[in-house]
């Protein structure tokens, strides 16, 4: 769908003056009586989160969804946290026996910059650390990175799922599996196919760290031709698989480009921090409103909207959009637990805004309903 009209309440596509998917209504009283001021749209900003918390805990059949990406941010904290305390500790060694060449390091930018703290003794002074401080601060580190970056990242694909759960108890249908779903095969016989695969996909990645040469090189492109031959096995999954596949594709790209963005405002805004008194507050804002685009990617994706398309929605919600942002930046920046609830809670609560403000500017002039005093009127 190259430039869908989003329905005023779900956001679906609905060109006409009736929606298909939702028919200007919900089971969730919430999202009725849609705010007409910028205030009304702040505080919505503001209760996005908690409500997107409220939503996951008490929608039944989502909460299992963030098993699997919990379980494999751990792994990959653990495989971080060990390969990074290695470094540190052949760091150490290297500092105290005062040896570079015992490190074993190639020529490049890290052998230079381990140089550069030899050099300057840095090296020698977290040698005199003790152990437990060193362990400690690396492992905030890397908790940092792994419970924000990789779990925000590997939970994608599960909170997608949990958004069409919620939007099937709102709206009594799913409407992104209902316009692009392309076969009408069981989302349980789906994830079994798609576990019977992963055995054999698992054997030739494991493979390929096993093996050495050439062959070891070669074997984790066994991966992707098991689901091929469980695609052409069944025709059916085969379908569903290829289209997820393009979905997840699409989206990738789009968030690549709404992250180019956010840096982009980053970068501009970054002086901000350093004006007295109110420069801080508001890069804050600009950060919140910089969060916003990436945690509202989910279900901007799932209707298909552009990146334009996108923007004029933020722009148009400016407050609304920053508030939520911000409130998700400060769960955020508690260490582990921050992440953990901020992402599924945030990413939920990014739905529920969308869906709960008004999408009128977003649809040709000749569909908007009339203005009176400067607001839309409301909705019969």
């Amino acid at each position: 769908m190259l430039n869908p009209t989003p329905c005023r309440l779900c956001g679906y596509d609905a060109p006409g003056p009736s929606c298909p998917h939702c028919q200007h209504g919900s089971s969730d009283d919430s999202l009725q009586d849609q705010p007409t001021t910028q205030i009304g749209r702040i505080l919505d900003g503001l209760q996005a989160v908690p409500r997107g918390l409220w939503l996951l805990v008490t929608t039944r059949g989502v909460k299992r969804f963030l098993v699997p990406p919990v379980l494999l941010t751990l792994l990959a904290f653990g495989a971080l946290f060990t390969w990074s305390l290695g470094l540190v500790d052949i760091l150490v060694d290297a500092a105290t026996v005062d040896n570079l060449e015992s490190m074993g390091l190639e020529e490049g930018y890290f052998k230079a910059a381990v140089t550069w703290l030899l050099d300057k003794g840095v090296a020698t002074l977290l040698a005199k650390i003790s152990g437990v401080v060193l362990w400690l601060v690396v492992s905030s580190i890397v908790a940092l990175y792994a419970f924000s970056v990789v779990y925000e990242a590997v939970a994608g694909p599960f909170l997608d799922e949990i958004q069409g759960r919620i939007e099937t108890s709102w709206f009594g249908i799913n409407p992104r599996d209902e316009i692009q779903r392309p076969t009408s095969i069981p989302v349980a016989d789906c994830i079994k196919l798609s576990l019977l695969g992963a055995v054999p996909a698992l054997g030739f990645l494991v493979a390929g760290f096993v093996v050495s040469g050439p062959v070891g090189w070669m074997l984790p492109f066994g991966a992707p031709l098991c689901y091929l031959a469980l695609g052409l096995a069944k025709k059916d999954y085969g379908l569903w698989l290829w289209w997820v596949v393009r979905i997840e594709s699409h989206t990738l790209m789009v968030s690549i480009k709404a992250s180019l963005v956010v840096v982009f405002l980053l970068i501009i805004f970054l002086p901000l921090k350093f004006v007295p008194v109110v420069g801080l507050p508001l890069f804050m804002a600009v950060a919140g409103f910089a969060t916003a685009i990436t945690l509202l990617d989910i279900p901007f994706s799932r209707r298909e909207w552009a990146l334009t398309k996108r923007l004029q929605f933020l722009v148009h919600n400016a407050g609304a959009v920053t508030a939520y942002g911000g409130v998700a930046g400060l769960l955020f920046v508690i260490p582990i637990l921050g992440p953990l609830i901020m992402v599924p809670a945030a990413s939920i609560g990014g739905l529920w805004l969308v869906v709960r403000l008004d999408k009128d500017s977003l649809r040709p002039l000749e569909t908007r309903r009339p203005q009176t005093n400067g607001q839309a009127t409301p909705k019969v």
